[in-house]
């Protein structure tokens, strides 16, 4: 009987199809996931076979050339899980299987590794458990309840880590294969160092900035089964595990592990299908602020870690009104309480962090002569001015990545009383050496960690007190051990707190409370100080008490009143045109589609569809609309009536489909 293989390719087939038809020469004992070798119009490239069937096609077929991997590349729960993400998330298969294969070897020509000396890691073994963590790994994996997803909700501080340690050690001890998820690559030098100390190994390393020999070598080496230990970012979730026993996701609420690009998949959604066809491998989740989704899921399988480690107890938090300031005539961005804190922690040869969630030097630059707010031509959005980062002051967006020269004079009425507003890390880091002079300061930003070894570079000079005060964006509040650190200090809190998003109050209260748990983790009491001019704010309060319990009552209550998940599913689908009339009419003409195909399903009673321009209204020179999808009912309606789209709106670059969105903006 004859028999047909569908191939999948790395790039796109013919309009309509996802893979092409080949006929399997009798020579050839082919599996599903294998690569082989291909004829593709003159030429010939590679593919993995997706499906092996004996329906003789109505159109004429060539034969499959070769088989490039004797052994199959994707195993087929890996294969189910590409065809789940690309239909679930509406993505081109040849973009999903991307994820799961390295370019090169897709394409039959890994590259040539170095092969480089194998360093000797010294086993410091694991640090013996406290009664509460014993608990907890007993717990896990005991497995009395006939439960294989866990949720760690552990205080900062109180000793997650040594937990997950344990637990990898008991999967590791049954030859099985370990995978921890960090949400951010500034992570990974500090988890990477502690568990191949702890456990004797060295780890498999998996994320963006790898290069791609470097890439291939990790992924061999677990498609080989030889890497036991995996540590990566949240692409490691498709890496060719043979026998994983258990994934452990590290602050499971950060919003790093959703996808920004198609496909848009969110961990959490991937983890669950993973589980769906492997139900025997466990599942870790492991945060001090838990996604409120998250909290509610799993509310029978939480496991509480209510104190730190140690003689190291929670710092205390004091919320400073820059109201008072101004009214004191202080004009710098340092409030007397926190320089006061500043010098103490200088004198005492301790060290500091300041926090801003924004780099530069100035968020606006501004004429005060006639008003003139210097802005992006492609984003028209206030461009940020950069004092040093490139050797010479500079302005930059941070949306399209255009650089230009900061104007001496004002383009529009031609005056020089130009003004550079608002605050960013660079002006903080200016302003503590003015203040500060005897300070050693480093800055953590994109700007300065972009390269590979960048941040990495930063944490162990901080951490080798090589300097006394760390500035620094996000990346710094996450997970970050420094034992040396007794003063935090948020340099204005109010940016975030007004974005018109349903997630708004949680972001903003994870992020706080994470910042605020790197000061006082060794003896010390540490302390924290959150500059505001928003004192008031419900947030800021459940921050200052460490009270998850009522900000989780409060957010709940809200999302089930205004119907937001986890009480609704929800999709963002993101129109761009360089024309403002033809994405305002595209927008209407797919909400009227939406709406039509959802009535003629009888599903308009559970569907809301509403359309508005986007947040940011116009990005890289193209306008923005949005039209929002939310299921009330819960029950997946959303794909029901986006199945029903034509083609031609769900595979256009300039229309893109986001299912399980992280924002409405």
């Amino acid at each position: 009987m004859s028999k047909f293989a569908e191939i999948a390719l790395q790039q796109k087939v013919i309009e309509g199809k996802e893979t092409l038809t080949y006929s399997v020469p009798d020579n050839l004992n082919l599996q599903i996931g294998q690569l082989v070798r291909i004829p593709l119009k003159k030429s010939f490239t590679t593919g993995i076979v997706w499906e092996l069937h004996n329906n003789i096609p109505e159109f004429r077929t060539v034969a499959i050339q070769e088989i490039v991997s004797e052994k199959p590349l994707l195993s087929l729960n890996q294969i189910e899980v590409a065809k789940w993400i690309s239909n679930y998330y509406f993505c081109p298969l040849f973009k999903t299987l991307k994820l799961f294969i390295p370019k090169k070897i897709l394409a039959g020509k890994p590259p040539k590794v170095r092969a480089k000396k194998a360093e000797q890691i010294i086993r410091s073994g694991i640090k013996t458990l406290t009664e509460n963590q014993s608990q907890i790994f007993s717990a896990i994996i005991e497995n009395k309840d006939n439960q294989n997803k866990f949720l760690i909700h552990g205080i900062t501080g109180s000793g997650k880590t040594e937990i997950y340690t344990r637990i990898a050690d008991h999967f590791l001890s049954q030859n099985k294969q370990v995978l921890i998820l960090v949400p951010e690559i500034s992570l990974t030098p500090q988890t990477i160092e502690y568990f191949e100390k702890s456990l004797g190994i060295p780890a498999a390393v998996i994320h963006s900035k790898l290069s791609e020999g470097e890439r291939c070598q990790f992924w061999n080496k677990i498609h080989s089964g030889e890497s036991k230990l995996v540590i990566g970012s949240r692409s490691s979730i498709f890496a060719p595990f043979q026998n994983l026993g258990v994934i452990i996701m590290d602050e499971e609420h950060e919003l790093s592990y959703k996808q920004d690009n198609a496909p848009r998949y969110a961990i959490h959604q991937v983890i669950d299908k993973i589980q769906e066809l492997n139900p025997e491998i466990k599942i870790i989740y492991g945060s001090a602020t838990p996604s409120v989704e998250t909290t509610e899921r799993l509310a029978n399988s939480t496991l509480h870690l209510k104190e730190r480690i140690g003689i190291s107890i929670l710092p205390e938090i004091e919320i400073v009104d820059m109201r008072e300031e101004f009214h004191r005539r202080n004009s710098s961005i340092f409030s007397e309480r926190l320089k006061e804190e500043i010098f103490n922690i200088l004198k005492n040869k301790e060290q500091a962090i300041l926090f801003l969630n924004r780099r530069g030097s100035a968020s606006s630059v501004v004429c005060r002569d006639c008003g003139y707010k210097v802005s992006c031509e492609s984003c028209e959005l206030p461009m940020t001015y950069h004092l040093k980062t490139f050797g010479n002051p500079a302005l930059i967006c941070h949306h399209c990545g255009k650089i230009s020269q900061p104007p001496t004079t004002c383009p529009n009425c031609k005056g020089a009383n130009i003004r550079f507003l608002g605050i960013g890390t660079q002006r903080i880091e200016e302003d503590l050496r003015k203040e500060f002079p005897e300070a050693r300061v480093l800055r953590a930003d994109k700007d300065t960690t972009a390269t590979k070894h960048g941040f990495k570079e930063i944490y162990h000079a901080f951490r080798e007190h090589k300097a006394d005060i760390l500035v620094g964006t996000q990346m710094i509040a996450k997970g970050l051990d420094l034992p040396k650190v007794n003063l935090v200090g948020v340099v204005l809190a109010d940016i975030g707190l007004n974005i018109p998003d349903f997630r708004t109050g949680e972001r903003n209260f994870q992020l706080m409370t994470q910042v605020a748990g790197r000061s006082g983790r060794a003896s010390q009491k540490g302390k924290v100080l959150i500059q505001t001019y928003n004192p008031d704010n419900l947030t800021l309060t459940y921050v200052k008490n460490y009270d998850y319990e009522n900000f989780f009552k409060y957010e709940i209550t809200q999302r089930k009143l205004l119907k937001y998940p986890p009480f609704s599913q929800l999709a963002k689908i993101k129109i761009q045109n360089k024309s403002l009339i033809t994405c305002k009419a595209l927008s209407e003409k797919i909400h009227n589609l939406l709406e039509n195909s959802a009535k003629e399903l009888g599903l308009l009673d559970n569907l809301e569809i509403t359309s508005y321009p986007g947040y940011i209204a116009k990005l890289r020179g193209k306008f923005q609309y949005i039209v929002f999808l939310k299921d009330i009912s819960n029950t997946d309606l959303i794909h029901k009536v986006l199945e029903k789209l034509p083609k031609e709106y769900i595979m256009t670059s300039d229309i893109k489909i986001d299912v399980d969105p992280i924002s409405t903006t």
